[in-house]
Protein backbone atom coordinates (compact mmCIF):
# COMPACT_ATOMS: atom_id res chain seq x y z
CA UNK A 1 0.00 0.00 0.00
CA UNK A 2 1.18 3.46 -0.71
CA UNK A 3 1.42 6.28 1.75
CA UNK A 4 -1.36 8.21 0.00
CA UNK A 5 -3.72 5.29 0.54
CA UNK A 6 -3.27 5.53 4.34
CA UNK A 7 -4.23 9.19 4.19
CA UNK A 8 -7.61 8.16 2.84
CA UNK A 9 -10.37 9.49 5.16
CA UNK A 10 -11.77 5.97 5.57
CA UNK A 11 -8.50 4.71 7.05
CA UNK A 12 -8.17 7.75 9.29
CA UNK A 13 -11.74 7.28 10.54
CA UNK A 14 -11.10 3.58 11.16
CA UNK A 15 -7.96 4.36 13.17
CA UNK A 16 -9.82 7.01 15.21
CA UNK A 17 -12.72 4.64 15.96
CA UNK A 18 -10.42 1.77 16.97
CA UNK A 19 -8.34 4.10 19.15
CA UNK A 20 -11.47 5.48 20.85
CA UNK A 21 -12.69 1.94 21.53
CA UNK A 22 -9.35 0.95 23.06
CA UNK A 23 -9.35 4.03 25.31
CA UNK A 24 -12.96 3.37 26.38
CA UNK A 25 -12.14 -0.29 27.12
CA UNK A 26 -9.19 0.74 29.30
CA UNK A 27 -11.29 3.21 31.30
CA UNK A 28 -14.13 0.67 31.64
CA UNK A 29 -11.69 -1.90 32.99
CA UNK A 30 -10.31 0.60 35.53
CA UNK A 31 -13.88 1.45 36.62
CA UNK A 32 -14.60 -2.27 37.07
CA UNK A 33 -11.50 -2.65 39.23
CA UNK A 34 -12.46 0.44 41.25
CA UNK A 35 -15.84 -1.06 42.15
CA UNK A 36 -14.36 -4.53 42.78
CA UNK A 37 -11.54 -3.44 45.07
CA UNK A 38 -13.54 -0.88 47.05
CA UNK A 39 -16.22 -3.52 47.60
CA UNK A 40 -13.53 -5.92 48.78
CA UNK A 41 -12.36 -3.39 51.38
CA UNK A 42 -15.71 -3.52 53.20
CA UNK A 43 -16.37 -6.12 55.89
CA UNK A 44 -19.38 -6.69 58.09
CA UNK A 45 -19.30 -4.22 60.96
CA UNK A 46 -17.50 -1.47 59.03
CA UNK A 47 -18.96 1.95 59.81
CA UNK A 48 -20.70 4.00 57.16
CA UNK A 49 -18.33 6.93 57.76
CA UNK A 50 -15.32 4.73 56.97
CA UNK A 51 -16.96 3.51 53.78
CA UNK A 52 -17.91 7.04 52.72
CA UNK A 53 -14.27 8.13 53.22
CA UNK A 54 -13.15 5.35 50.91
CA UNK A 55 -15.86 6.18 48.38
CA UNK A 56 -14.74 9.82 48.39
CA UNK A 57 -11.63 8.66 46.50
CA UNK A 58 -13.48 7.24 43.48
CA UNK A 59 -12.99 8.86 40.09
CA UNK A 60 -14.55 6.55 37.50
CA UNK A 61 -17.66 5.42 39.35
CA UNK A 62 -20.41 6.78 41.56
CA UNK A 63 -22.53 5.73 44.51
CA UNK A 64 -25.96 6.40 45.91
CA UNK A 65 -27.15 6.21 49.49
CA UNK A 66 -30.68 4.82 49.67
CA UNK A 67 -32.93 4.83 52.73
CA UNK A 68 -34.94 1.66 53.25
CA UNK A 69 -37.18 0.12 55.88
CA UNK A 70 -34.32 -1.79 57.50
CA UNK A 71 -31.67 0.93 57.26
CA UNK A 72 -29.39 2.57 54.73
CA UNK A 73 -27.98 1.01 51.60
CA UNK A 74 -25.08 2.15 49.41
CA UNK A 75 -25.04 1.10 45.76
CA UNK A 76 -21.68 1.68 44.04
CA UNK A 77 -21.38 1.27 40.25
CA UNK A 78 -20.05 2.93 37.11
CA UNK A 79 -21.70 4.17 33.95
CA UNK A 80 -18.56 3.10 32.07
CA UNK A 81 -19.72 -0.48 32.66
CA UNK A 82 -23.35 0.48 31.99
CA UNK A 83 -24.01 -0.16 35.71
CA UNK A 84 -23.71 -3.92 35.04
CA UNK A 85 -21.11 -4.22 37.81
CA UNK A 86 -22.14 -3.02 41.25
CA UNK A 87 -21.40 -3.27 44.93
CA UNK A 88 -24.33 -3.15 47.35
CA UNK A 89 -23.71 -2.50 51.03
CA UNK A 90 -26.55 -2.65 53.56
CA UNK A 91 -26.42 -1.12 57.04
CA UNK A 92 -28.20 -1.66 60.34
CA UNK A 93 -29.64 1.00 62.64
CA UNK A 94 -26.17 1.74 64.10
CA UNK A 95 -24.83 2.46 60.58
CA UNK A 96 -22.65 -0.66 60.54
CA UNK A 97 -22.36 -2.80 57.41
CA UNK A 98 -24.41 -5.97 57.65
CA UNK A 99 -24.23 -7.23 54.06
CA UNK A 100 -21.78 -6.64 51.21
CA UNK A 101 -22.52 -8.00 47.74
CA UNK A 102 -20.49 -7.61 44.54
CA UNK A 103 -22.63 -8.23 41.47
CA UNK A 104 -21.38 -8.66 37.92
CA UNK A 105 -23.73 -9.34 35.02
CA UNK A 106 -20.81 -9.88 32.64
CA UNK A 107 -19.79 -13.35 33.87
Amino acid sequence: MTRARFLNPKYILLIVVISAFIVFACFANEARKEVYFLCGNVNQGTSISSIERQLATITLSSYQIELGDQGKRIVHSSWLNFHSISCTIEFDEQDRATMVAYTSFTR
